[in-house]
């Protein structure tokens, strides 16, 4: 392997390593939070289902056929507020290709002359769960603007698991009778799966659109008589406040407020009958009556889009992140009040935002334990595909207290790296799971020209290593904390290592320093910052580095040549931390560190 240098590493005191003079050759590289690669090698599938599908399309994942990689189901409408049913994809993922088995293991139907997810349905959304307790994932979609159609294209459909026989997994088959005729076609722009009644079987909330005073259905709660089949008891456990929905984009449930029992979290995207404007509403189960539910609270009201929920500061209550037509919005759960309600926090803005945004997720993309945000941008209901996505960062904080969500896409923003702007561009959906096994998360993008695969690199050859610890750092005149970051190999023979400090202040200098022993020191030297190494430090003082305008900075090192004491050369079994110094002026001259990093060799 070509090494860009090979540091003489010494170990020198404490104040000499702060103070030591700046004299070395000067070099600075862009650093990314997240690096994807994109691979449509991994989808296998027609052009016109998937590849350059231009039509409006919606995510699930899961291991359908328990083989160990998870699958994925494709929903597809006519875009927008229009009918025309379209057919379903079903995807599985034969180590680590997304193939297109939708005739195969999908097309089975109870009804004559119907051919599963290639009948043409209007579905706007969803899910997979196990709705019959077989222990096998069945799939669940939501039909929107289907009129003068028969039950079985106009309304919701459940596919059931059919599990295996003789070692051959046997698909999937739509059941017509497990859903209620409603007596009208309805319009659910959204579905959600968990269990309301706590029977341990997973019950549906449909969320509605009232396109017209013919299609005013309102929400659904579906209760599970524990083999699959659903029954409307709508109006016997929610008032008519939790049910009434003008423009219901979204559902969620979840145990909001940790009781043990799930609630029900929906967004209505347009004023309703007795409701004043748009808002994101939680219905609280009863605990003393489980499966009733007692309280009506509208969360948050503005312009809401879509409201999904997810642990956002480390402290186990369900946070909630909303796409607002305004600046997108989140809000944290500081826990609940007498009557069992979350208390939630200040709406808090962290964009400046495009317009509608849609679809949004939590999920942790680099593998560092906070849950980062992506928000799809096309508007369900009005064309247009001309927004972005956005991908937030989130950069943590104190667990419990407040966090930091910082754009990484487009717009200038460089942190999320194998990821164009134009690849962001008009997308309806992202699915986001593990599709190569390797134990970091990967995306699926829906846009409206097509479906394109991005790995995560993060545990891909050359991609990041090791482990942050003591952080976050304290924050530096970026008004952020620096990170330590590391890419490469963490095997020995390899000799690949590169450390990278990211979120620094610009063109300031600094260097890296090492030890192997993991530690505490408060502000030395009279630094602002601390610093997360013990024992006895070696440093690459030799081998300064400038921030430049990227605000950071690299450095490849020889595994070979490591500081002492302890020996030369870095062996299998061994672990070394890592902080990068640097000077700054904050508002006077300081300095300050990054947080730590910990990798250990094999």
């Amino acid at each position: 392997m070509l090494q860009t240098h090979k540091p003489t590493a010494m170990v020198r005191p404490l104040a000499l390593l702060i103070c030591a003079g700046l004299t070395a050759q000067l070099t600075h590289a862009q650093i990314g939070w997240a690096s994807f690669t994109k691979d449509n090698s991994r989808l296998n599938a027609s052009s016109g289902s998937v590849m350059n599908d231009s039509e409006e399309k919606d995510y699930a994942w899961g291991d359908l056929d328990q083989d160990g990689w998870t699958d994925l189901v494709i929903v597809r409408k006519t875009p927008y507020t229009n009918p025309g049913g379209k057919v379903n994809v079903l995807l599985m993922n034969e180590g680590g290709v997304l193939t297109d088995r939708t005739a195969q293991y999908a097309a089975n139907s109870s009804i004559a002359g119907d051919n599963g997810f290639k009948t043409g349905t209007n579905d706007r959304d969803v899910a997979i769960a196990d709705v019959n307790g077989d222990g096998w994932l069945d799939v669940i979609t939501a039909a929107a603007i289907a009129p003068n159609q028969p039950k079985h294209i106009s309304h919701p459909r459940v596919y059931i698991n059919q599990g295996d026989m003789g070692g051959t997994w046997m698909g999937l088959r739509y059941e017509d009778a497990l859903i209620p005729d409603f007596g009208t076609f309805p319009n659910f722009c959204a579905v959600a799966v968990g269990d309301l009644t706590g029977d341990g079987f997973p019950d549906l909330y449909f969320a509605h659109y009232e396109q017209s005073a013919q299609v005013d259905l309102n929400d659904k709660l579906l209760v599970n008589d524990g083999t699959g089949s659903f029954s409307d008891e709508s109006n016997a456990r929610m008032t008519f406040a939790m049910l009434d929905s003008s423009f219901a984009v979204s559902a969620t449930i979840a145990d909001m407020n940790g009781d043990g029992h799930n609630d029900v979290v929906k967004d209505t995207a347009l004023g309703s009958t007795g409701a004043a404007g748009p808002r994101v509403i939680i219905d609280y189960n009863n605990p003393s009556n489980v499966g009733f539910f007692s309280i009506y609270d509208e969360a948050y009201s503005g312009a809401p889009y879509h409201a999904n929920v997810g642990d956002l500061n480390k402290d186990g209550k369900l946070d909630m992140v909303i796409s607002d037509d305004a600046a997108d919005r989140y809000l944290l759960n500081k826990g609940n009040d007498a009557l069992g309600r979350v208390n939630w926090s200040a709406a808090y803005t962290y964009n400046t935002d495009d317009g509608f945004g849609s679809n949004n997720i939590i999920r942790d993309l680099n593998n560092d334990g906070w849950g980062d945000v992506l928000i799809c941008d096309v508007d369900v209901d009005i064309p247009g595909c001309s927004r972005r996505m956005h991908v937030y960062h989130n950069k943590g904080g104190s667990v419990g207290g407040n966090v930091t969500l910082k754009e990484e896409s487009g717009g200038g923003y460089t942190g999320l790296t194998g990821i164009t702007t134009s690849d962001l561009v008009g997308m309806h959906d992202v699915a986001v799971f593990d599709v190569d096994n390797d134990g970091d998360l990967d995306l699926v993008l829906g846009d409206c020209n097509g479906t394109n695969l991005f790995v995560n690199d993060l545990n891909q050859p050359g991609g990041p290593i090791g482990t942050n610890y003591c952080g976050p750092a304290v924050p530096n005149s970026s008004g952020f904390p620096a990170v330590m970051g590391a890419t490469g190999s963490d095997q020995v023979a390899a000799n690949d290592v590169t450390l990278t400090a990211s979120i620094l202040p610009t063109n300031q200098f600094g260097y890296f320093l090492t030890s192997q022993t993991a530690g505490f020191i408060a502000n030395p030297g009279g630094a602002q910052g601390n610093l997360c190494l013990g024992g006895t430090m070696g440093r690459y003082s030799a081998f300064l580095q400038n921030s430049g305008s990227a605000g950071s900075f690299q450095l490849t090192i020889d595994l070979t040549n490591m500081p002492p004491p302890a020996q030369s050369s870095v062996l299998p079994g061994d672990t070394w931390n890592y902080v990068a110094w640097f000077r700054d002026k904050n508002p006077t001259n300081t300095s300050n560190f990054t947080d730590g990093l910990s990798i250990l060799f094999l």
